[in-house]
């Protein structure tokens, strides 16, 4: 993941999380890392999106994808 850059300004917004979920968080982070594991967590979020988006395209072109390669795609994402 990669971590904002000087160029790329922040911006304040305000979310609503479950108190449980926000708890577990800043137990994990403290108080000052929450900001940045939110917006680490978001950017993964969207990464995941635009791989479903670009394997959605993929397959409306050229039909849904094979076995092997959905396999091959498991085992690179696991790091085997």
């Amino acid at each position: 993941m990669s971590l904002p850059q000087p160029a790329d300004p922040t911006i304040k917004k305000s979310v609503t999380l479950r108190r449980s979920l926000a708890e577990e968080i800043e137990r994990r982070t403290g108080p000052r890392g929450f900001s940045r594991f939110v917006d680490q967590a978001a950017e993964y979020g969207l990464a995941l999106l635009k791989a479903e988006e670009i394997i959605a395209d993929h397959e409306r072109r050229a039909g849904p994808l094979s076995d092997d390669v959905m396999a091959e795609a498991r085992r690179a994402w696991s790091g085997e």
